[in-house]
């Protein structure tokens, strides 16, 4: 049986590029006589071990006692690398001529280019966003600006953000954010949406905004994050990170488990998050080779919960309470589109180990422990 990891393992590396780790494909030529030596080596091919069902309870059991934090951290690392990362500091003070342009500038939704120059620096181009295509994107001499205001009152321009450009025309249009004349923050970039940059005010009355992160779309397949952020005087500062919808569905050929999670802000102040989840497995069990439309197998888990979050003033965190929740970080983890079985197996061994009691449902656990077994192995044997 194929790796049934493979596109979570490729997920994994684009991740990391975008968090600027980056996965190396680059090749050296090697040397003549390592060649000859070499080209004598033939591929280890990937064959499946059936193992038992003792070696498989075995298994089972030794993942279900592993700590949870490391395997949590593992999945969570990708995701939370682009998090930290995403918005760069900046601390330039404008003068009041500039302001006054911008303010201007944000009535008529667009601002000359020298303009747009003099105020954030030479404007970000590439294949996509040409120059223009940036430019000259209003009409002749002028480039589109957004204003997201952070506060009821649009005038007061306090705490904001502008962006230059839009998605209709450039992918890479550049964000930044402000606290009353100063640049406190820059965003190369945005996500898939162009209206989803959103604010609430925090309980000590600074704005906290949120956008969506983009990490995996397609057919039957895709990955979103909620990322917020917080004006903490002249700073914005990361407060959270949290999944916002994750799809895996039949048919399937990227896994061997269905996956669906959606989280729905029901509430600002204080934040509250209604998740509704689900898994099954896969029904592979009737094959011996890679079945490209499996059918639903057993439900692992079907349900929704509320998620209160509160802002912690020492760690500067809004901070999930799950312990009124009937889900965990760590489940929530396991929803996300990564290299995360051990993680699922951990964090789920209870409700799997119940699943065992019927025959039928045990059967398809086997398998599925069988796939990870097998995997594991072939990732213990590349390094």
């Amino acid at each position: 049986m194929p790796n049934p990891f493979k596109t979570f393992r490729n997920l994994a590396c684009f991740v990391l590029v975008l968090a600027v780790f980056g996965c190396d494909h680059t090749t050296k030529k090697p040397d003549k006589k390592v060649v000859k030596k070499t080209q004598k080596v033939k591929p280890k091919e990937y064959k499946e071990i059936k193992y038992t069902e003792p070696q498989l309870i075995a298994f089972f059991d030794s993942v279900g006692k592993l700590p949870v934090q490391p395997l949590a951290d593992k999945a969570a690392f990708g995701a939370d690398s682009v998090f930290r990362n995403l918005i760069k500091p900046v601390n330039r003070e404008l003068p009041p001529a500039d302001i006054a342009l911008l303010k201007h500038a944000t009535r008529v939704e667009m601002i000359e280019v020298h303009a747009a120059k003099k105020i954030f620096g030479e404007l970000k181009t590439d294949s996509t966003c040409t120059a223009k295509g940036l430019l000259d994107s209003v009409k002749k001499g002028n480039v589109y600006l957004r204003y997201y205001p952070f506060d009821r009152d649009k005038n007061k321009f306090d705490e904001f953000a502008i962006r230059i450009g839009d998605v209709r025309h450039c992918s890479g249009s550049e964000l930044y954010f402000f606290k009353g004349d100063k640049i406190i923050a820059k965003q190369d970039g945005y996500g898939r949406y162009d209206e989803d940059l959103e604010y609430f005010k925090n309980t000590d009355g600074e704005a906290i905004v949120y956008q969506l992160s983009e990490f995996e779309n397609g057919s039957g397949i895709w990955w979103l994050n909620h990322f917020f952020y917080k004006y903490d005087g002249d700073k914005l500062i990361p407060v959270l990170n949290e999944l916002k919808n994750s799809n895996l569905l039949q048919p399937s050929p990227w896994g061997i488990r269905e996956i669906w999670l959606k989280s729905t802000i029901q509430s600002t102040n204080p934040l509250i998050m209604k998740v509704v989840y689900h898994q099954c497995f896969q029904d592979t069990t009737e094959f011996d080779h890679y079945v490209a439309d499996p059918k639903p197998g057993p439900t692992i888990v079907n349900d929704s919960t509320l998620v209160k979050y509160t802002w912690n003033a020492q760690t500067k965190k809004l901070e999930a309470q799950f312990k009124s929740s009937k889900i965990s970080r760590p489940q929530i983890l396991s929803y996300y589109l990564e290299d995360n079985e051990l993680l699922f197996i951990n964090t789920y061994h209870q409700t799997l180990k119940k699943m065992m009691l019927n025959k039928k449902k045990k059967r398809y656990i086997l398998h599925y422990l069988n796939n990870i077994k097998n995997y594991q192995n072939e990732v213990s044997e590349r390094q």
